[in-house]
């Protein structure tokens, strides 16, 4: 059996995709397979602008079913996805998985196993801690489009300041208080409760500096630690 202390799950946010930097994405994939010498690791990609786009163009040609409107995102996701596992190949497997159970069947068999979404209704964060939950992991490295969190929105509010550490419970009493930036929803209420549960540690750094990755790894802080509390 593989050991927790192991396996870490890293999420991309969709804006790395979004803003696609060859030279950016080339470091990203050396820095996975260096740390597939240790590590199993679960990669689980966002959909950004583009799964957003063809939402759009859905709703546009008279598709209203929101089940059928987060399929197409999520499909977007899965092909963001395949772009890494590509990459990343023959540590990654072509195959990616639609649901935890065939995550943890893959990683079995893969140093990596890179993944979108499972099902409608689920945030990317939701998908890469159900994901942790499921493959025994206790950590989560969240390549963000944000470099730290904040107490407060800091494009509003120039005395923000940012938490280099902060507890889940007290991270979900600022979203419902709507106090920090609503273009990142960091965790959502069900990914929060996995959290705790489980207690899986989220670490906060920005996706341009995916050397990052590396100093979490070894201890460090890079941007924000939220804890399962």
């Amino acid at each position: 059996m593989i050991d927790m202390d192991d396996i870490v799950v890293i999420k991309i946010t969709g804006k790395f995709f979004d803003n696609f930097d060859p030279e950016l994405a080339s470091r990203l994939i050396s820095i996975i397979r260096q740390i597939a010498d240790k590590y199993s690791v679960a990669v689980v990609t966002g959909g950004g602008n583009l799964a957003r786009q063809y939402i759009g163009r859905a709703k546009n040609i008279g598709v209203n079913n929101n089940y059928s409107l987060d399929m197409i995102g999520i499909a977007v996701s899965r092909l963001n996805a395949l772009l890494i596992a590509e990459a990343l190949h023959p540590l990654a497997p072509e195959k990616i998985p639609r649901t935890p159970w065939e995550t943890r069947e893959l990683l079995a068999q893969y140093s990596v196993v890179v993944l979108g979404g499972y099902i409608p209704g689920q945030s990317t964060a939701a998908v890469a801690i159900e994901t942790a939950e499921a493959i025994g992991s206790d950590k989560v490295i969240d390549l963000s489009a944000i470099d730290k969190v904040y107490d407060k929105d800091p494009r509003k509010h120039p005395d923000a300041k940012p938490l280099s550490r902060v507890k889940a419970s007290e991270l979900l009493k600022l979203m419902e208080q709507k106090i920090l930036p609503g273009n990142y929803q960091l965790l959502d209420r069900h990914a929060i409760d996995i959290m705790i549960r489980s207690k899986i540690t989220v670490y906060i750094t920005h996706y341009s500096r995916p050397e990052n990755i590396l100093d979490i790894l070894k201890g460090k802080n890079p941007g924000t630690i939220i804890t399962p509390e």
